[in-house]
């Protein structure tokens, strides 16, 4: 997929102004749902850890 896309980067139309700030916004959201995941397995760990 990778190759794919480096081999065919000029066959993509480039991106709306729009369309890219859609794209930072989603970008933001998923780096701040992937800090909520990893702080919600910590706390699960936590508490398993202490009710063994």
């Amino acid at each position: 997929m990778a190759r794919y896309r480096r081999e065919h980067v000029s066959d993509e139309p480039e991106l709306t102004v729009t369309e890219r700030a859609r794209l930072r916004q989603m970008e933001r959201e998923m780096r701040e749902l992937r800090m909520e995941n990893e702080f919600l397995k910590k706390a699960a760990a936590y508490f398993a850890k202490d009710h063994r």
